[in-house]
This record gives structure tokens, sequence and C-alpha cells, in this order.
């Protein structure tokens, strides 16, 4: 079976060959076969990653399967690039490029380009790859050569420096301008919310001015020409730009969020111990949310409506109406609580069979927010009274505590009070003398440990890699067929559209956009400007509603858990069916573009 190697030529005439394709022997000897090879420079750099990854898996206490699988990638790596390895060895040796020559062996190669007096036959003189990694189909090597090419432009205009630049600046000036107030809770706040915030806002101007411009400019610069003549498909060059993009935000995504994460861990012992332990339970946490089921009163709105409609004024409005502010009175009167009064029904949190023996030696918490219609202020400070749990064998677990109105309040339970199915039963009285609200959206929820804090940090930097993904996808769909200024100008418009959820979501609610009622809320039947903003509307607040709650920021910053199955959600939404319907449009476009039409 004949292979390829490439040979070098010293100036004294001397040769050596390097094989081309994967390595084997690289990717199990990783830093190993580069110090074998004389490697002495890449081998101390393979060897320091290997030891970073260690560190931070036996830091977190990941399970052996996590550094079983980097040590697989890592390899795969490795031996995909081994070549170049050694290619960067052979030129600081002072060897030079010469051919290409198709043989069994290294000694058969150099043998045959000694039998043709060495001078390399035409088919051997070009170079193998131009950069596109080894394993690489023939089909697609046309797909990796824009990506490489895109990743080049990025580094020859700067583009890289100048955000590396902002980033470190972001990272380590935001949180010195911007003082926390000594609390757990403010210091996460400003080292990961804000900060990641403005790094997620910077990469993301960023993607959409640079895939914008990549394939505008290629256009109207006509340096795409010069792609499409040859055999590369125009699908290709869309993506590929599409991958160049992505492989420069993921670099920065990781790097910028390794830098918050060490500071996230230095400047921790600033906190006072008290803080401190706070932090590493409540915040530095991924703990997954479990909340009551909602309570299901459809029966009771009917029976209601069905007794008032005897009421000639009540039969004459709109039943959706009437229907709305029964429902909306007896939710009010659920999540209502008296002073000195216990709640209706009590709240049922599922934690799922086995939680007890599951979550035993584990801190378990309970989050709150209420508010009170009859207190304005905010510090007030309410008393509570809870009863946690209870089983024919044990009994609950009873106890007060005090803390204000529309804050989200955490204290920690005991999970003896899980019951066998793995049900949790919490009740409730008011000790206070004003009333209780709890609403159904954010009143009471169980949170219980899921993974490492690490872990769940880098599940929220992929989740911010799949909205730049996003945007990287609505830049190059902007400039299949627009103009660089004008395609950047539809970027952000359609970035306006995406943030206005709320806007389209009330037009909906309201039923159109002309001849709304003051008093009802809602628009006028009848009317064709409103059905059709209503199809319009509907359609864009459904697929918006569909990728819109993915947003890893405020639940890293309050301990919450992104879960793998969230992670995977977020792929598919957002990438997948957001991300891939615009770029099926924009290849389409691409395709049918006449990029050549005489002037």
């Amino acid at each position: 079976m004949k292979r390829r190697f490439e040979i070098y030529t010293a100036e004294l005439g001397d040769r050596i060959t390097v094989p081309v394709g994967f390595s084997p022997v690289a990717a199990a000897g990783s830093w190993a076969w580069a110090f074998a090879k004389r490697l002495w420079v890449e081998a101390a750099a393979l060897l320091a990653v290997n030891a970073v990854a260690f560190g931070v898996l036996y830091a977190n206490r990941l399970p052996a399967a996590f550094y079983i699988a980097f040590q697989v990638l890592f390899g795969i790596f490795v031996g995909s690039n081994a070549r170049r390895l050694r290619e960067l060895a052979a030129e600081r040796a002072g060897f030079g490029y010469t051919c290409t020559v198709p043989a069994r062996d290294a000694a058969t190669a150099i043998a045959m380009l000694a039998q043709v007096g060495g001078e390399p036959l035409p088919e051997w003189r070009p170079r193998s790859g131009g950069g596109v990694p080894d394993f690489t189909p023939k089909p697609l090597r046309g797909w990796f050569a824009i990506t490489l090419l895109t990743l080049k432009a990025a580094f020859r205009y700067r583009l890289v420096v100048v955000l590396l630049a902002l980033l470190v600046a972001v990272v380590f000036a935001l949180p010195g301008i911007i003082k926390h107030d000594g609390t757990a809770t403010g210091f996460s706040q400003i080292l990961l919310a804000y900060t990641l915030t403005a790094i997620t806002a910077l990469l993301g101007f960023s993607t959409l001015w640079l895939a914008c411009g990549t394939l505008a400019r290629d256009i109207e610069e006509m340096q795409l020409f010069l792609v499409v003549v040859k055999p590369v498909p125009r699908w290709q060059v869309w993506l590929g730009k599409w991958t160049g993009i992505m492989v420069l935000n993921a670099g920065m995504v990781a790097l910028a969020g390794t830098i918050v994460y060490g500071l996230l861990q230095v400047r921790s012992h600033q906190l006072s111990p008290e803080q401190y332990r706070k932090l590493k339970e409540e915040v530095l946490v991924a703990r997954e949310s479990r909340q009551p089921p909602p309570i299901n009163i459809d029966a009771e709105v009917e029976k209601v409506y069905q007794q008032r409609k005897s009421d000639p004024t009540i039969a004459s409005l709109d039943p959706a109406f009437v229907r709305k502010q029964v429902r909306a009175q007896l939710a009010g009167r659920l999540q209502v609580v008296p002073p000195g009064e216990y709640r209706p029904l009590p709240f049922f949190v599922d934690l799922g069979p086995g939680a007890r023996e599951r979550y035993k030696d584990r801190p378990l918490f309970v989050r709150v927010r209420f508010i009170s219609p009859e207190y304005a202020g905010s510090d007030a400070s309410f008393n509570h009274g809870w009863e946690i749990g209870g089983t024919k064998t044990r009994k609950p677990e009873r106890f007060s505590n005090s803390f204000g109105p529309d804050t989200p309040t955490e204290f920690p339970i005991s999970p003896d009070g899980i019951e066998e199915d793995g049900r949790l039963v919490i009740r409730y009285a008011n000790l206070s003398k004003l009333p209780v609200v709890f609403t159904t959206e954010q009143g009471i929820e169980v949170l219980i440990p899921e993974a490492s804090f690490a872990v769940n940090y880098a599940r929220g930097l992929a989740i911010i890699v799949c909205w730049l993904a996003l945007l990287a996808a609505v830049g190059l769909f902007a400039a299949s067929f627009l103009s660089f200024p004008v395609a950047a100008f539809v970027s952000l418009a359609l970035l306006v559209v995406g943030l206005s959820g709320g806007t389209l979501k009330q037009v909906v609610e309201q039923g159109g956009i002309v001849d709304v009622e003051a008093e009802s809320g809602l628009a006028k039947q009848g009317s064709a400007v409103n059905a059709v903003a209503v199809q319009i509307y509907g359609g864009a607040y459904w697929v918006l509603s569909q990728i819109s709650g993915f947003s890893p920021v405020d639940s890293l910053a309050s301990g919450h858990s992104i879960t793998w199955s969230e992670l995977a959600r977020a792929f598919l939404m957002v990438v997948g069916v957001a991300g891939g319907s615009l770029g099926a449009a924009g290849i389409a476009i691409l395709n049918r573009r006449e990029l050549a039409l005489p002037t």
C-alpha cells in the first residue's frame, strides 16, 4: 500500500521525509512522541496543556471518563497535526520543502527522487494539504480551505489582536470600575453576570461585522470570482466562512471564559468568611430547580363563568375577556396568604425516586420570592413559618425565618423530609401582619445539586457560542445578497427584532395592532390588517420563544444548573433550527446570485 511522503532538502544536500496523513503513534504518544522527535517547544506546549487539563479535572473532582475523553480528543488533534509539527522542526533545522512522493516507505521515496536526478516530477511538486488537515475527505477540502482563509484574513486585518485587547480590558477593567457590595450575590453579579454579558455583547457585534464583511467584501472586491471558478461549490464557501468565524469565536470565548474563571477563584478570597461560604454553597454550584406543578383551575373558571353569565351586563361582554378576568381572580386567591393563616394548598415538589438517599449528604435549598400588595417599601422584614416534609415515620421539620418581599431569598433544608416516592411537601404559614402573595412563575422552588460549577460554567460558555453561531449565520445571510453597509444594517435590524419579543407577544395577545379597545385591551375583530399582523407577529414570536429561553448568564450568577439536555436543546434550536434555516436561505441565495454581471 502506497503512502505519501514529503521530502525536505538541506543546503548541503541532506534529505529527510515527513509522512503525510494521520499518525497513530503521535496520537497515542502525544507529548512523549514530540519529545522523541526532538520537537522540544511543541512537546513542552503539549505537556503543559495536558497538565492543565488534568489539574482542572482533578480540582473539580470530575469522573475519570472526562479525562479519558479529553485524552482521546487530544490524541486525535496531535495525530492529525503530526505532519505539521514535523514540518516546523524541519524548517527550523534548515530544511526546505522539495516535493511530495507516493511510495511504500520513506527510503523508497528518497530513492525515487534520486533516480530522477533530484529534480522532482511535475506531479510531485504540489505541497500536500495547503493547510487543510490530512484526514479531510477530498470533496470537503474546499470547505476547510475557505475556513483557513477566513481565519488568516481575521489575523491579517488585526481583528484578532483588537478583540483580544478589548476582551482583556473588559475582563480586568469592569470588576475594577464597578465595585461589589461585599456580598456573595454582588460579587457574582460583577464577576459573572456583568462581565460575561459584556463579553457576549462585544463578541456578538464583532461577529456580525466580520460575517457581513468577509462575504460582502469578497464579492465587492471580486475576490470570490477567483474561488467559484475553481471546483469549490458556493455552499462550501458559505459554510467555510461560517466555520472560520466560529473557530475564532470559540477560541475567544474559551480564552475570556478561562480568565473570568481564574479571577473568580482568586478574588473570591477577598470576601468575608460568611460570604465566601455562601458563595461556594449558593453561587459557585450547579443546582437544578424543581418547582411545584401548576394548579389546573380550568373547571373552576368555567363554573364561575357560567354563574356570572346570568347577569345581563356580564353576558354582553366578550366571553374570552370575562374568562380571563375570572382566571386572574381565582389564581390570585390561590396565591394570596392572609396574615396569620396557612396557605390553602401545600407546595408539592417532585424530586424523583430515591431522592432522599441521593441527597442525604448534600445541601438542599428552598428559594422563595413573594410580594405584598399592601407594602410598597423595600426594607420590611416579614415573618414566615415553614413545615418541611413529614411522613409516617418522620416528623416534619418546623422553623421560622424573616426576609423581605420582591427579592429572591434562599435557606437550607434537610433532605430527611423527602418521602419515599421522592415527593417533598412544603407547608407555609404567614406570621406577619400583612398579606403575602406567591406568584406562579417565581413563587417557590427547590434547588438540588446537579454537577460541579466548572462543568456548569463550561456548558454556559457553550450556549454563548451557540448564540454567536446564530449571529454569524445572520450576518452571512444578509451578506449573501446585500452590500456590506446594507448587510450590516439589516443584521442589526434583525437583532433588534429578536430583542422585541415582548412587543410581538402583546400584538398576538391583543389580537392586532389597530382598533385596540382601551377598556378590554383587545383589538376589534374583522380587521384584515389585524388578521395579517397576528399571523406575521405570531410566527415571529413563536420562533423567538423557541430560542430566547437559553440565557446562561443569569443561571451561572444564581447557581442554577445548565443541564446537558438544555445545552443540547440550545444547540438544536439556536444553531440547528434558527441558524440552519438562515444558512439554507443564504446558501440558496448565493447559489443563484450572478457574481460577474457586465457593467
